[in-house]
């Protein structure tokens, strides 16, 4: 694609938008190899270091082009910034419009159908007057419905789930209030626009739709997916087979609203619904209270024949079974029965394939979060289904991320993905002065993870490294256990706030770490990716363990086996290359930005010891990698001390 080079260019337009701006050969080389693949078409997959500004990368080409672009990205917070941020730089700097649509699931929409069932409905009696009333002013002045608009909503908010569209409830164009409705809009949008910024998430919603001969995007020919590392998980779990308690206590409570409001009293059948309903909340409840176990995911073991589980199973199953028969009586004279029909067939579906092993090639979970039980099929390997439905399907794929090689090899990304044909890649070199900025620490005096002294030396640890830096420092655990119990031990021996993840939103949590520079966050998974605190705040990360995933996971277990049973080395060809990625992950969490300084601490010793620590260290930026205290402290004495200078400002978004 001709042209691109320029566009990066001292002279060219971005240059020319920006206060300051740095030309970067990784951010051209990679915007030239983008452009090549939309022209040529192919799979490119582009590792670009952070700080490479690898969104404008592929923007550029893509809104060139003239063909129609999906943008997928990992997560919500980079779908915005994609869409709010770069795309409208870019049509400023370009001086053309990009012709873009940001599209989120439907759940971020509002329902109006269902707000108004709710209004009407004694559901709405359970919640404060003042935020129904501040819901409804706000239903009323909206044009896109978009739940972004209300500012600290929760995630979960119940209210929100009472009148927002999901799969379950939309009717499509059944429902009377299809044309005026917020998602219909947002998506006829979609299907007119050239370039379309989804998540990961939805990219598959669309592709499961296909699947069924419909779409939620428009027919495209190039799809670059951002945050490509996530793929494998976002299609694991999306393609997933699910069942819940909470899910089968919303249909239920749905059965009965529609049947009320659809006011067939007149009908024999009316007489029996309510407690044929009653038996099948008695029969979910008692399946459910077997199911509950320790909070977490654990692998599901086959029904005993004869036993309680089965027998619960059973019973549930007939329960449902006899409320969707009496509901059918209805059928064809309200649409929402109807469709509360339909539901209870395909929970009962979704039980058998779940409990009734009626699905091969996955591994059956029970996930418990509180009183909250969760019943889950998950398939074991995605890579054949990849291949055939999006990189034999599409003209051109790019597969983007800070983090797709382990040392320079692309082969787990690619094994995982199905791709065992012809690639292109490249690896865009982030342009930050790691020797400089950062430095790796790996105390080797630590015991092994494994022993029972390893918590509270690491700990010790990590309380020295604080008082060094004054706190910015962001504490990174392999697990919940670990956080808490590291937490435990740092309370009231750290020089500012001392935070931990789960005691209020990850945003939230941010905030107050930004807002005190000498604050301490405790973390797990959810913070080893996706987190951008640039400039002094951060100062200091460290890393309790290597972080291998659990064996005690039914996915990673179940992928091991599977990996075994085809005579291959899974510990080499899985478990190493996916835990080094996630070091590589964490370690990006500290430098953001040019000016950005500090250490990155590691305490498990087996970095040093192992045979297989190489792949770990091969996957990190080149900086001095100290083993003693001392050396730290050196270090930290010589740093620089120049602070960060605002992100974003020359081109390096991304």
């Amino acid at each position: 694609m001709s042209g691109v080079a320029d566009i990066f260019s001292p002279t060219g337009p971005i240059a020319s938008s920006l206060v300051q701006y740095e030309a970067r050969a990784s951010q051209v080389s990679m915007a030239e190899a983008v452009g090549r693949a939309i022209e040529d078409g192919g799979v490119l997959l582009a590792e670009a270091g952070t700080g490479t500004g690898k969104t404008l990368a592929y923007l550029v080409p893509a809104i060139l082009c003239g063909r129609t672009v999906v943008v997928s990205t990992g997560t919500r917070n980079l779908q915005e910034q994609v869409f709010f941020k770069d795309v409208s730089f870019l049509e400023g700097a370009l001086g053309r419009p990009a012709h873009a649509v940001y599209l989120k699931g439907q759940e971020n929409y509002l329902c109006k159908r269902r707000l108004a069932d709710f209004l009407r409905s004694p559901r709405s009696l359970a919640y404060p007057s003042r935020r129904v009333a501040e819901l409804e002013r706000w239903a009323g002045a909206t044009e896109t419905g978009d739940r972004m608009e209300l500012e600290g909503l929760p995630d979960d908010d119940p209210m929100w789930l009472e009148v927002c569209s999901t799969k379950e409830t939309r009717l499509g164009a059944r429902c009377s209030r299809f044309e005026e409705c917020h998602l219909t809009r947002a998506r006829q949008d979609a299907m007119r626009a050239a370039l379309v910024v989804v998540n990961h998430h939805l990219y598959f919603a669309d592709l499961a739709t296909r699947l069924k001969g419909g779409a939620i995007l428009p027919d495209h020919d190039v799809v670059v997916f951002d945050e490509a590392h996530a793929v494998e998980d976002v299609a694991t779990e999306f393609f997933s087979i699910k069942a819940s308690s909470g899910q089968v206590r919303r249909l239920l409570d749905d059965v009965v609203a529609a049947v009320e409001a659809a006011r067939f009293a007149e009908d024999p059948s009316r007489v029996a619904r309510p407690r044929l309903v009653e038996g099948a909340r008695g029969a979910a409840e008692s399946l459910f209270r077997l199911l509950l176990g320790q909070a977490g995911r654990r692998q599901l073991e086959p029904l005993e024949p004869g036993g309680d589980m089965e027998a619960a199973y059973f019973r549930l199953d007939a329960a449902l079974d006899a409320v969707e028969h009496s509901v059918r009586v209805l059928e064809g004279r309200n649409e929402i029965v109807d469709q509360c029909a339909d539901r209870l067939a395909n929970v009962r579906s979704d039980l058998d394939t779940v409990l009734g092993r009626a699905e091969t090639g996955h591994i059956h979970w029970v996930e418990t979060r509180g009183r909250f039980v969760t019943l889950g099929a998950s398939p074991i390997d995605v890579s054949d289904f990849l291949r055939e439905k999006i990189f034999f399907r599409l003209r051109t794929i790019v597969l983007t991320s800070a983090t797709l090689s382990t040392g320079g090899d692309f082969r787990y990304l690619k094994s995982r993905l199905g791709i065992d044909f012809d690639a292109d890649e490249l690896s865009a070199p982030s342009p930050f002065d790691y020797p400089r900025q950062a430095c790796l620490y790996m105390p080797g005096h630590l015991p092994d993870p494994r022993d029972p002294e390893f918590e509270e030396n690491a700990t010790l640890e990590i309380e020295r490294l604080i008082r060094l830096t004054s706190g910015g420092a962001l504490v990174l655990c392999t697990s919940h256990r670990n956080m808490r119990a590291i937490h435990g031990r740092l309370e009231g021996r750290t020089p500012g706030p001392l935070l931990i993840q789960g005691t209020a939103p990850k945003s939230v949590l941010l905030a107050r770490f930004m807002a005190d520079p000498a604050s301490v966050l405790c973390a797990t998974t959810s913070f080893w990716q996706g987190v951008d605190l640039p400039g002094d705040a951060l100062r200091l990360v460290v890393m309790d363990k290597l972080p291998f995933s659990s064996p005690d996971n039914p996915l990673v277990s179940a992928r091991i086996a599977h990996l075994t049973a085809e005579g291959r080395n899974a510990f080499v060809e899985y478990q190493i290359p996916m835990a080094a990625l996630a070091l590589k992950q964490g370690f990006g969490r500290l430098i953001r930005t040019r000016d950005d300084r500090g250490v990155v601490a590691i305490l498990d010793r087996r970095l040093g010891t192992m045979a297989y620590a190489s792949t770990f260290l091969a996957s990190l930026p080149p900086c001095p990698r100290v083993t003693r205290m001392d050396e730290v402290e050196d270090w930290w004495r010589r740093r620089p001390a120049d602070r960060a200078a605002p992100a974003g400002t020359d081109g390096s978004s991304g």
